[in-house]
Parts: structure tokens; sequence; C-alpha cells
């Protein structure tokens, strides 16, 4: 029998704030449309990416056209126009492009998105509503949700590290999870960033920890993506970030070795595809870096060095931080857990950083 799933969050900074719902099951639309009902729309536009599974898009669809006139916008065929949205109330469905929109009402279909953009305080977009139906995730192929557990990951490197243990007893390459975990995971997303962003709504400060790596994630994307599974480039972001700090002499080994130990308990690539053009993707790093990046003194800590979050960082030790994920034999195949044992970092991670609580 399945067990069913409920949870209800609110995100809040100041006037803005975003109720996250996660139910289970083919009735929980009914209570979608009575929310649909409260907000005394007089036309949806549905925004989707292409991402959304058919049948969610439909259910979303139908329960939209049928209180008021409905549109639908697919970013595939371009950037939504700010005249569509005019008068509109927006459903965004599907992934992280569709989610990290402005939109009144967020279905996220994928774990990435649930965990990350669906959940952002997006102005002007003063109340939002996530909605997710946890057995839909878990319905969803193993490949994107090993995605969605990097996003997870990044979480507890950056925020919570207190669930450190949990989550590595947790994870497996085979990224199948029933209903409640799922609902757990996304449970754990939401509140990490409920605590940050309610002093830093722009996540300009500390928030800045919920984007860990995402930059570099987005470099190493435009130069290898064809070469990577979903999620491996997010996962990548991860680990360069934790190349960098240790170059520079900012956080100790221990670190960079809960990063890859996590990814690798996740199946996650820990190792740059074989013949990625090294040249190349420094230069997209730089590039990405430009602004500064975040990283990481402990695990739940940002380096901070009068006042600033972000770190300059130069060319050569983004190469040098390349060169030390090259693949050697050329597989790109994802480190065994094995490969990334540490001994010497027993008993040091759950006590590193803040947080509490359990998945």
């Amino acid at each position: 029998m399945r067990r069913s799933v409920r949870l209800d969050r609110r995100i809040q900074a100041g006037a803005a704030q975003v109720f996250l719902a996660v139910r289970g099951g083919e009735p929980s639309w009914s209570e979608l449309g009575t929310r649909l009902d409260g907000l005394r729309a007089e036309r949806f536009l549905v925004v989707t990416d292409g991402t959304a599974p058919e049948a969610t898009l439909a259910a979303v669809r139908a329960l939209a056209a049928d209180r008021a006139p409905t549109a639908v916008h697919d970013l595939r065929d371009g950037p939504l126009p700010a005249a569509a949205r005019a008068g509109a109330v927006v459903l965004a469905v599907g992934g992280e492009r569709a989610c990290g929109l402005p939109a009144e009402v967020r279905v996220p279909t994928d774990l990435a998105a649930a965990c990350g953009p669906a959940l952002a305080l997006h102005r002007p977009v003063p109340n939002a509503l996530v909605w997710v139906r946890a057995d839909q995730l878990a319905a969803r192929p193993a490949a994107w949700t090993r995605a969605g557990t990097v996003a997870v990951v990044r979480h507890v490197l950056a925020v919570c590290p207190a669930q450190y243990p949990t989550l590595a007893a947790l994870l497996h390459p085979g990224a199948r999870y029933d209903e409640p975990t799922l609902t757990a995971l996304i449970a754990l997303c939401a509140d990490a960033r409920a605590a940050l962003v309610c002093f830093d709504p722009d996540e300009t400060g500390p928030a800045l920890a919920l984007g860990y790596g995402r930059s570099l994630a987005a470099a190493v994307r435009a130069v290898a993506g064809p070469d990577l599974a979903p999620g491996d480039a997010e996962a990548l972001g991860l680990v360069l970030a934790a190349r960098v700090a240790e170059r520079l002499g900012l956080a100790a080994g221990a670190t960079g070795w809960a990063h890859r130990d996590l990814l690798a308990r996740n199946g996650s690539a820990t190792a740059l595809p074989g013949g990625v053009d090294v040249d190349r993707l420094t230069v997209a790093l730089v590039n990405a870096a430009a602004p500064g990046l975040l990283l990481l003194a402990d695990l739940g800590r940002p380096y901070c060095a009068d006042g600033r979050l972000l770190t300059r960082v130069d060319a050569a030790v983004l190469r040098a931080a390349v060169e030390g994920l090259a693949d050697p034999v050329g597989t790109g195949v994802p480190r065994s857990r094995a490969a990334v044992t540490e001994p010497a970092l027993a008993g040091a991670v759950p006590a590193a950083g803040s947080g509490s609580g359990a998945l």
C-alpha cells in the first residue's frame, strides 16, 4: 500500500512568501483546483519548458481552463514576452527553467526544480504556491532523480552539514526513492532556504550559499554538456569549488573529500569526461568566476574576508582545479565510493558546521 504524504512549509521574507505543498495521489488535483479558485484569475498563462510529463501538463492546463481562459507558452519557442503575462496568473510547470520564472503557481516536475528554483522568492510575485506531486517525482527516470539529489547534496554541504551522515547513508547510485523520502529531501531544502532568505531575500548575502557551485556548473555544462548525464555538471561544479578552496588554502582536504564522497554515493560524476578541452573550460570558468566565487572554509561555513562572501580567483588556480579533475583514462565514469574513502576523516564530518534535525 502506498504511504500517503503531506508536507506544508512557508518560506517568508517580509511581505514576500512562498507556500510549499507536497502531496501524493490523483485526488490531490482537486485541492490544487480549490487553490486556483482562490486566485480569482481573469486568465491563466501556463508556462512550460518541455520537461514536464504530458499527463501533468495536461492536468494543470485542464484545471486552469475550467476556471478562466488559459493560454500556454513553451519556453522552447522563445522567452516569455512581458506582454503575454500582463494581467495573467502564471502557472509554471516543468523543470528548473520554467520554475525559475516569476510565477504565482509553480508545479515542479523533477526533484532539482522542487529543491531549488521553485522555492525562490521571485519579484514581483509577493505570494507563490509551489505544488509538488511526490508520487510523480518517484515515477520519474532515475537519471532525473539523481540530478535532483545533487541539489540536496549542495544544501547539505553549504548550509546544513549536520544532515551529512543521514544523507550519506541514504544516497545510492540507483536513485530510486519512495514518496516519504523524496518529501523529506524537499523539506530539507525548503527549511535550509527559509533559514537564510528570511533575512536575505535577494540572496546577495548568506543566502548565496544556496547557489554554491552553480556558476561553475554552468561553465562545465557549456563546454562538456553533451558528454554529461543530467546533474553531472552541477556535481562537477561542487567538486571544482572544493578544489579551488583547497588550492587557495581556505579549506582542509577533508572538506573536498566530503564533496566527492556524497557525490560518489549518489552515482554522480566526480571527474571530467575524457577529452574535455581544458583550455576552453578554463576560459569558461574564468568568465563564470569574474564576480567572485562563494567558497567553503568548512562544511556549512562559507569563507568570508573583509565582509565579502565572494572570493576572486585567478585563471591559474582555476586551470589547476580543472587539471586535477581530468579523467586520466578517458572513461568519464564517476569514481567509486571506495576510491574516495579516507579514514582520516572519520568523525570529522558530523561535527562540522551547523544544522539540526533528521531527514
